[in-house]
C-alpha cells in the first residue's frame, strides 16, 4: 500500500476519534451508538498502521489495486453500521409503540376514575 494512503487513513481515523469524543462530550451521540463508529475508526487506524495487512488480504482476494480493496472494506463497514443503526431504530420504535399504548390505557383509566362531571 502506498505510504500516502496509510498516512491518510491514520489521519482520518484520528480525526474521526476526535469528532466522536467531541460528540460524546456534548451529548449529541450516546456512548452506545458511538461504539459502532469507534470500531469503524479503529479498523481504519489498524489498516493505516499495518499497511502490509491489506497487501496480504489483497493477495488472497486478488484485487487489481489495493485501493479497490479498501473501498470494498469501507462499503462493507458502512453496510454493517447501517444495519446496526436499523436494529437500534427498530427497537426504539417498538418502545415508542409500547409507551403510546401504556399512555392510552392510563388516560382511559383516568377518565373512568374521574367519571362525568355533574
Amino acid at each position: 500500500m502506498d505510504n500516502r494512503l496509510s498516512i491518510a487513513l491514520i489521519l482520518f481515523a484520528i480525526a474521526w476519534f476526535v469528532v466522536l469524543i467531541a460528540a460524546i462530550r456534548t451529548r449529541r451521540i450516546s456512548i452506545r451508538y458511538s461504539m459502532i463508529w469507534f470500531f469503524a475508526a479503529l479498523i481504519l487506524l489498524v489498516v493505516g498502521v499495518f499497511p502490509n495487512l491489506f497487501d496480504l488480504i489483497n493477495q488472497i482476494f486478488k484485487f487489481a489495486v489495493v485501493s479497490n480493496l479498501i473501498i470494498g472494506v469501507l462499503i462493507t463497514m458502512l453496510m454493517i453500521i447501517t444495519f446496526a443503526l436499523t436494529l437500534f431504530v427498530t427497537k426504539q420504535k417498538k418502545q415508542i409503540d409500547n409507551l403510546i399504548q401504556e399512555i392510552s390505557i392510563l388516560k382511559s383509566e383516568r377518565k373512568k376514575d374521574v367519571g362525568p362531571k355533574k
